[in-house]
């Protein structure tokens, strides 16, 4: 048999006993990295496509979506080998095909023959006499124990990962679904600020499609990726509120923590918080020492956080009609409660999301929404929602992106949980096309909020702008299947088949938008370019050729 070594830099690699060293010192890198890291090297030079990788990696005609883990392996290999994916000396990326190996490689392999033919040895081999034998069995026992070490020790624990499911509404009154959803959602935000690298939290949109189902827990569970669930109800009675919950455990479904509140409603910001406090102590998360940033408020006027869970549900429909609606609740709440840190960035991101759906003008939006962010990071410099907010304004309106990546990492510093800032730093990096790590980030979105339709649609454009469009395609493809008439998934749907000369489909994608979105410039030069491109010239004049829309050009 043969005993392969490879050299490069100064790294040892050992295949059979999946062992990397530098400079003598063992390296730490687990068995699908390592795998991958052995096939770059057998392979130096070539360029290896994501399907060979795939093949090789876990065999072939598997049905599975081997991307994210060819992603993390490669990203693996990077951290471990101190490797610049702008700048490789190791793994280079050929944007749309796949990965080549760049460093020189030196090869050492040593052919052991068999003891019992009784051959002699020739003497140049004579050295290995005294370790053959020996090293054909440590390589056999010691292998499976270093995959065993490497597997167990080794690598770090993964993130405890947790569903919350929309709470059910127990009041007589029919009207208080929102006060529900709300504690659902508030719930939901206080575990995510809770010690971020060890427990992760389902966003809100993805798990508001199991509201009213009778979904099972196992189902759930393998639908979301998540370990356990927390369900539960709310009664509001007046002035009194009462919150059930319990949390299961997906893989036997054992209820492994229940417990009945009974508060007055102007302490239910504060029972949100033991709630999630105790959630994440029974999954053996230890958060005591971790809590980042101030308290939270413990007391608010019960009608003021009426109001506030009235917006939160407006702001959730994203219509034009929701979000004004929203505007006019969170500055109700604001004169209620002057220092209601979420009201104010809730009000900020209600304003951007107008100007983002072509319902407000961008100078009068942006405006809005900076004054009200300013006031939250006034009130509370460490909250992490007004920094993202911050941050996502910064690269959208002033075009600075390095105060935008700064205030995102801020944020994601105080709340690793929050989706929305990964979304927005992958949306930044994919502008300044540094695209593995655009991809990381929108990735760790899409794992906090699977079915958030947003992400997917960003994870889409992403890979159409690294020049991948078949899995632009997929990923499009999956958020038009939770909502077949989402207008900007259907847009970059439209420009990638632009893009590949399939006008026909292209226009009628165009065609397929919202009447609203007929003036939204972004779609007036794609549509203007994909008719000329395709020699319609009279319809790609009509969008040059067009009075101003809602908005004047200089605003956008």
């Amino acid at each position: 048999m043969s005993l392969e070594r490879y050299t490069f830099n100064d790294f040892d690699l050992d295949p059979k006993g999946y062992e990397l060293k530098r400079a003598g010192r063992v390296l730490k890198l687990e068995k699908i990295p390592f795998d991958l890291l052995t096939l770059f090297v057998r392979r130096r030079g070539e360029l290896l496509t994501r399907e060979e990788i795939a093949e090789a990696l876990w065999g072939k005609g598997v049905q599975q979506d081997f991307e994210n883990g060819i992603n993390t392996a490669v990203r693996k290999i990077r951290i471990v080998l101190k490797d610049d994916a702008e700048q490789p000396l190791f793994v280079q990326t050929v944007v749309g095909r796949g990965y080549r190996f760049v460093a020189p490689v030196e090869a050492d392999t040593v052919r052991a023959e068999p003891a019992a033919t009784g051959e002699a040895l020739r003497p140049s081999t004579h050295r290995w006499i005294p370790f053959v034998a020996l090293g054909l069995i440590l390589i056999a026992a010691g292998g499976i124990c270093i995959y065993w070490i490497q597997t167990r020790r080794a690598v770090p624990a993964a993130p405890v990962t947790i569903a919350v499911l929309p709470f059910t509404s127990m009041s007589q009154e029919t009207d208080q679904q929102y006060f529900t959803d709300g504690v659902t959602e508030e719930i939901i935000t206080e575990l995510g600020r809770i010690n971020g690298s060890g427990l992760g939290v389902i966003e809100r949109t993805s798990v508001m499609r199991y509201a009213n189902s009778r979904v099972p827990v196992d189902q759930v569970a393998r639908e979301l990726g998540v370990q356990y669930v927390l369900e539960g109800s709310a009664r509001r009675d007046g002035r009194t509120v009462r919150i059930t919950a319990q949390l299961i455990r997906a893989s036997d479904q054992t209820h492994v923590w229940a417990r009945e509140y009974d508060r007055d409603l102007g302490s239910v910001l504060s029972l949100q918080s033991e709630v999630a406090s105790a959630v994440a102590q029974e999954v053996r998360v230890r958060i005591a020492s971790e809590r980042r940033g101030p308290a939270s408020v413990t007391r608010i006027d019960p009608e003021a956080y009426d109001l506030y869970l009235r917006g939160r549900h407006g702001f959730n429909q994203r219509t034009e009609a929701g979000l004004l609606e929203a505007v006019g609740y969170f500055n109700r709440v604001i004169t209620l409660e002057p220092s209601y840190v979420a009201a104010y960035a809730a009000l900020a991101d209600s304003y951007a999301a107008l100007v983002y759906g072509n319902y407000l003008a961008p100078s009068e939006g942006f405006s809005k929404a900076r004054m009200a962010i300013a006031k939250a990071r006034e009130l509370d410099p460490r909250a992490a929602e007004p920094l993202a907010s911050e941050g996502y304004l910064n690269m959208y309106f002033d075009w600075d992106f390095e105060t935008a990546e700064r205030n995102l990492r801020k944020a994601l510093d105080i709340n690793p949980n929050y989706a929305a800032a990964h979304d927005w730093l992958g949306i930044l990096f994919t502008a300044q096309r540094k695209f593995d790590q655009s991809l990381a980030e929108l990735e760790k979105a899409r794992r906090l909020d699977p079915l958030s339709l947003p992400i997917l649609t960003d994870i889409g454009f992403q890979f159409h702008y690294s020049g991948r469009n078949p899995e632009a395609v997929r990923a499009l493809h999956a958020a038009l299947q939770l909502n077949s008439g989402f207008p900007p998934a259907l847009f970059w749907m439209a420009r990638i088949h632009g893009t590949e000369g399939r006008c026909a489909e292209s226009l009628a994608g165009f065609d397929s938008l919202p009447a609203g979105l007929r003036e939204w410039q972004p779609l007036i030069a794609a549509e203007g370019y994909v008719a000329g491109k395709c020699g319609m010239e009279e319809r790609a004049r009509a969008g040059l050729d067009a009075p101003p829309g809602r908005w004047p050009v200089s605003d956008t």
